[in-house]
Order: structure tokens, then sequence, then C-alpha cells
């Protein structure tokens, strides 16, 4: 990892918009394992790959959208491999968030009410 600009690719013109969508991408799945801080390195790298898978899945279906034809078992792939290294780690991330509470509980609490 490049310490100061974690998710930035070397070699790569980082101004790209595909670059800033990778960078996107690897912060909020960094968010969403309960922030980056809290990664080891091999997750780290499990965010970059799923971040690149993204991209791939999004080029799929900007084409589809554009009516081109597109190759829809890679796409089915692309959806199960993110999903399938993204799992674990925002499984552990959801671990470290604190527990929300809903509308009426809250109320109730506020109220001096059992809920």
């Amino acid at each position: 990892m490049i310490s100061n600009r974690p998710w930035c690719l070397p070699g790569v013109d980082n101004r790209l918009p595909q670059a800033r969508r990778f960078r996107d991408l690897c912060k909020q799945f960094a968010q969403d394992a309960g922030g980056a801080e809290h990664l080891t390195e091999a997750e780290r790298a499990h965010v970059r790959q799923a971040a690149m898978l993204t991209l791939r899945a999004e080029a799929l279906q900007n084409a589809q959208v554009l009516g081109e034809l597109v190759d829809g078992d890679e796409a089915i792939r692309l959806s199960s491999e993110i999903r399938r290294i993204l799992a674990p780690i925002i499984a552990k991330g959801a671990d470290r968030k604190p527990a929300t509470q809903d509308l009426q509980s809250y109320i109730a609490q506020r109220e001096g009410r059992a809920a």
C-alpha cells in the first residue's frame, strides 16, 4: 500500500474517470467494512480486487443499456465474485458498528418507557 494515497494505483493517471471511480469504490467498500484503518493488508487487496471487478461489471451494464451485446455469463460471474470477495469483509465491519435502534424504541426510551 502507498501510505499517503492508499487507493491510488502506481503507474496510472489517477485523474482519469475510471481511476476516480476505482478510488471511490475502494473508499466506500472500506467504509462499509468498518473503516480502512481496521483492514488488514489482505483485506485491502480484496477491496481493490472487488473495486476492479465492479468497474468491469459497470462497464458491462453501460454497454447493455446502450444496446450492445454483452456476455451475460460474464456479468453473472462478476456479480458473484464481487459478492464472494466482499461478504466476509463487510460482515466483519458490521460487527464493529453499533446496533441501531428503531424509531419506536427510541421514542419509548426518550419518554422513559420500556420498549
